[in-house]
């Protein structure tokens, strides 16, 4: 009997080029930018825009302006338009990360409050609280590393006041994990005590989805900690998931594209409205969409027109 013969993939071969460009001085770039057809509207400022944010970060926003062929600007393209682009870019960071915080807040006190009301001050080195000995491992391990160090007052008081328990209470250890161990503690959680939590700040929101959102916010969060572009960015790492159900229905359509800022826009909207805060992420959202001509909030975020009068959004 035959047998056939597997087909082996063919290993690419490896690049055999060597990047050997040198870099340029602020001067040499700008002069070479003009060449291109730029419009070197205030040499000075321009120069000390290149020496502080560097001609590789505007970059990106350049080809905004340039025919994508030739890489020659446009006619009557000036160096501002791309500074504007990239403030643009930069404010609209800030304000993410304002919202981001107010909803780290929460979820720090969601995580704080119902259960050691329940379960005491130091529930979380309960092992009946987590779903599995694994998780519990991670999460007391998590704590263990954040406080070794016994940083800052309220930490320090702790440890030359107390002897035991060897760890501080959750309020306190909640103010010193980040965003992305405060939503890894609160996946770990089981499912009765994952909905206390949730329910603290999100009544409406169920657990599962609570969950799943509060990874897209941390790694949106990091993108924008880490400036990190978000004008025009295909956002492809953990896309919110839809909600589903009566109590989120206006949200539903608002998130049919996943790679979008916009999605990530609603689901914060969402997140935000509980805690009373989704009317100012909604104005700080239209003040800065609206302030640079350059941005077109459909083709580059994912806004639909006439996005703030859609009951998501009211």
């Amino acid at each position: 009997m035959m047998t056939k013969k597997r087909k082996v993939k063919a290993v690419p071969a490896a690049p055999t080029r060597t990047y050997s460009k040198v870099a340029l001085s602020a001067e040499e770039t700008l002069h070479r930018l003009w060449d291109r057809g730029l419009q070197i509207d205030d040499r000075q400022s321009n120069l000390t825009t290149l020496r502080s944010v560097g001609h590789f970060r505007l970059l990106i926003y350049m080809r905004r302006f340039q025919n994508p062929v030739t890489r020659k600007f446009w006619p009557r393209t000036r160096f501002s338009d791309v500074v504007e682009l990239y403030d643009f870019d930069r404010r609209l960071r800030s304000i993410t990360m304002d919202a981001v915080e107010r909803i780290e807040v929460a979820l720090r006190a969601a995580l704080s409050n119902p259960l050691s009301i329940e379960f005491g001050s130091h529930w979380y080195s309960d092992r009946e609280r987590f779903g599995d000995l694994r998780q519990y491992a991670r999460v007391l391990d998590q704590i263990a590393r954040e406080c070794e160090n016994k940083k800052g007052l309220a930490l320090t008081h702790y440890y030359q006041t107390y002897a035991k328990p060897e760890l501080p209470p959750i309020w306190l250890v909640c103010e010193r994990l980040s965003l992305g161990a405060l939503s890894r503690v609160f996946d770990a959680l089981t499912i009765r005590d994952r909905k206390a939590a949730g329910r603290h700040a999100w009544p409406e929101i169920p657990d599962v989805l609570l969950g799943g959102w509060l990874q897209s916010l941390t790694d949106l969060r990091n993108a924008c900690a880490h400036h990190a572009r978000l004008w025009d960015m295909k956002m492809t790492v953990s896309p919110p998931a839809r909600p589903a159900g009566k109590a989120l229905v206006h949200f539903a359509p608002e998130m049919t594209d996943p790679h979008s800022f916009y999605s990530r826009a609603a689901m914060m909207k969402a997140l935000l409205d509980p805690l009373g805060y989704g009317g100012e992420w909604r104005d700080a959202l239209s003040r800065t969409l609206t302030g640079c001509c350059h941005v077109d909030a459909r083709v580059h975020l994912g806004f639909p027109t006439g996005w703030e009068t859609r009951p998501a959004w009211k």
